[in-house]
């Protein structure tokens, strides 16, 4: 939803702000809806929650594990299974009207349904949080210390002889690159992980990044 910067402030002041924030796992979508749900009063709508509580699962680490990794037997169905959930998941989140309110997406949103991202494009003001660079390195060893389930599609492959964690980091670049394009495509707006990460930066500093230029 294309706002002016006017707009945007406008619909906070009336209660009537919706935020969606996309981009990849462990970027800093979660980190920075906490932080604006606390210091500006926004409802807080974490879409991953809903998912593994919809699976009976007790925590992001649990849903990770039933998801498991590209080379495990069975990923490619739990991998469908998930996709599904998700957008049953994101219809339900989108479906709220609790006022000013922080969408926290999955990952993989931009692999949810046509008609869910219509959705999302259409109601909700969306800001794409980019890797760097530098980011590269950092996501790839929080893939395995910080585990949260990963929709790959066919951006997995492994060579003869090539271990299944090796196979995971050559491959995790090619998935980044692919999915910052369609991020960008459905986002009204981005904003570098420099920024969100700077400790240098208050909360009151961060909105004001998210607002329209113009």
């Amino acid at each position: 939803m294309q706002l002016s910067r006017l707009e945007f402030e406008d619909r906070y002041a009336k209660n009537d702000l919706r935020i969606a924030l996309i981009g990849m796992s462990n970027i800093g979508k979660s980190f920075t809806g906490q932080r604006l749900a606390q210091s500006f009063n926004f409802n807080l709508l974490e879409v991953d929650k809903i998912i593994w509580e919809n699976l009976g699962k007790g925590s992001m680490a649990d849903f990770a594990a039933w998801q498991g990794q590209p080379y495990s037997k069975g990923y490619a169905e739990r991998e469908a299974k998930s996709i599904t959930l998700e957008t049953e998941a994101t219809d339900a989140a989108l479906a709220q009207n609790n006022g000013n309110t922080i969408l926290d997406t999955t990952g993989s949103v931009i692999y949810t349904s046509r008609e869910t991202q219509e959705r999302l494009g259409k109601d909700w003001y969306v800001v794409h949080i980019s890797a760097t660079d530098k980011d590269i390195e950092r996501l790839k060893a929080q893939y395995f210390e910080n585990p949260k389930p990963l929709i790959w599609r066919s951006h997995f492959n492994q060579t003869k002889n090539e271990s299944d964690k090796d196979a995971v980091l050559r491959c995790y670049p090619d998935l980044l690159a692919s999915r910052a394009l369609d991020y960008a495509k459905l986002a009204d707006k981005e904003i570098s992980s420099n920024i969100i990460l700077n400790p240098e930066l208050s909360t009151q500093d961060i909105f004001e990044r998210l607002k329209p230029t113009l």
